[in-house]
């Protein structure tokens, strides 16, 4: 019996330690998310909320004091492009996710989301996972449930009046705006003008517009101009999400190039940001790089090829009808069939070509961008952090992206100061969002925080072992409850869905 009563009362001390209850973290230097440099101070959570921040705060009856011995504390990370809802009631812990530090993601990416989002939604207020869950809506998406799979065309006016009816009902279940990705198949054919529509309805309900864009590549600019024109007659911001210059036709041209970008779009009232992973890689399917769909022209392939660092770079984590080509470049994969990397690629394709959309039988890393411009876009103040990532995805990104901003960008190689990273990863992402009571270490705010070693915080995630963790971070709350203590996951599942224009969670 004794031994009983001493089982149930470790259980409730390790419930309340664990799953939430009032908290004292002690000797912290608080990053507060506002940009400005940090200061010394200890921090109470009562509930899900921040109560107080103070020097030398005298520790409350049943209140759980946790000393961090002059740790880093941070409002948690908010991942402005994900992809972790794939796979996320069969992984509530998210450990990807929470263990660099992200409390809340943003999803519905690249013109595809969970639809209808309502009973997403209502499945994870159900099924809660360790984080918060935003979502857009995608423009493909709606595309595919008007339009069927007739997609390699304009839609009509009266298919436009239909998706803007879906976006409408859509928005209305809580989505932050219009997600598009212009450079995949499903939504490339769509014309600019049925972007500006769309986006006019999303701005009715105050969203905003989120886009891969059309090209990444050589045209890259030309595609910089056309979501600025999306943003300046559908009247509400945009956000260039992953930016990059990915090939080498356009290389070393952010410092000299963006600059105007954005200085031309606020000439025109244009709300522009964009959002950045710090790779000079990227991952996505081999038919994104055609962006005609002529796959079967092997001029347009060979320049497609050369437009995106080579076949040499162009790394295939993932090929179904073969598995032991994955690993291999393309180049390598041509070699081994005795074939010009041309003739593989449409290979490729041809056997892949009844592949469904998240159904991928065919997957490409991208080696295509220089460090040069991954710098400047991580520097600049209108660019905010995402992963682009997925739960136990091929690229590094899904499990590295915060920590290796924090460790490798701001200390060791100084390209922003840590105060101004962490700004960018919380408060400058919460106001995109219009979220009033997060991204910040503030009294009333919801205690999303992150415990962090500001001298050792790294990713170690790699193409060979993308899911390994970062180090440098040891413990991560989301409403009030540690989903993360000495780095490992806790299996507490605290995280919340954040609907847009609904009142502050409580």
């Amino acid at each position: 019996m004794k031994r009983r009563l001493l089982w149930l009362l470790l259980v409730l001390v390790a419930s309340t330690f664990l799953y939430g209850s009032d908290v004292l973290i002690k000797n912290v230097l608080v990053y507060d998310g506002s940009g400005k440099k940090p200061f010394k101070a200890d921090v109470r959570v009562k509930g899900d909320r921040i109560a107080a921040i103070g020097k030398n705060l005298a520790a409350q009856a049943n209140e759980v004091v946790r000393d961090e011995h002059g740790l880093a504390l941070a409002p948690g990370f908010i991942d402005m492009h994900s992809h972790h809802d794939s796979g996320i009631f069969e992984d509530l812990d998210a450990e990807a996710v929470s263990r660099q530090g992200v409390t809340t993601v943003l999803v519905g990416q690249d013109g595809e989301s969970n639809f209808p989002l309502g009973d997403f939604f209502t499945r994870l207020e159900k099924t809660p996972a360790a984080i918060n869950f935003a979502s857009m809506i995608g423009h493909a998406t709606l595309r595919e449930q008007v339009m069927g799979k007739d997609l390699y065309r304009a839609a009509t006016p009266e298919e436009i009046k239909r998706m803007q009816e879906l976006l409408g009902r859509e928005l209305q279940a809580g989505a932050f705006g219009l997600s598009s990705g212009l450079e995949y198949e499903n939504g490339h054919f769509a014309t600019t003008e049925e972007m500006i529509e769309l986006s006019k309805t999303a701005a009715a309900s105050g969203g905003f517009y989120i886009s891969h864009v059309r090209d990444e590549a050589s045209k890259v600019f030309d595609s910089y101009e056309e979501i600025t024109r999306i943003g300046r007659e559908g009247k509400l911001p945009v956000e260039i999400t992953h930016i990059k210059l990915a090939s080498p036709t356009v290389w070393h041209m952010a410092k000299t190039r963006m600059p105007r970008v954005f200085e031309k779009a606020k000439r025109e009232g244009v709300d522009l940001k964009a959002d950045v992973y710090p790779y000079t890689y990227w991952h996505s399917t081999l038919r994104v790089i055609v962006t005609d769909r002529d796959f079967f022209n092997p001029e347009k392939v060979a320049h497609a090829i050369a437009d995106n660092g080579g076949a040499a770079n162009l790394m295939i984590p993932k090929y179904t009808p073969e598995p032991a080509m994955a690993g291999k470049t393309l180049e390598q994969i041509a070699a081994a069939w005795k074939v010009t990397p041309v003739e593989a690629y449409m290979r490729m394709i041809k056997a892949t070509e009844n592949e469904k959309p998240g159904e991928e039988q065919e997957e490409v890393i991208g080696t295509s961008m220089s460090e040069d411009d991954v710098r400047w876009f991580i520097a600049n103040p209108r660019v905010m952090f995402s992963s682009d990532g997925s739960l136990h995805g091929a690229h590094p990104r899904g499990a590295g992206a915060f920590p290796r901003v924090l460790g490798r960008y701001a200390r060791e190689e100084h390209v922003l100061p840590l105060e101004t990273a962490i700004h960018k990863m919380t408060m400058m992402s919460a106001e995109q969002l219009g979220l009033k009571d997060r991204g910040r270490i503030a009294e009333g705010y919801v205690a999303d925080l992150v415990v962090f070693d500001p001298a050792t915080v790294i990713d170690q995630s790699t193409i060979q072992h993308p899911d390994a963790p970062p180090k440098g971070i040891p413990d991560v709350m989301v409403s009030g409850a540690w989903v993360v203590t000495d780095g490992k996951v806790t299996s507490a599942h605290p995280g919340r869905v954040i609907r847009h224009g609904t009142a502050p969670s409580k």
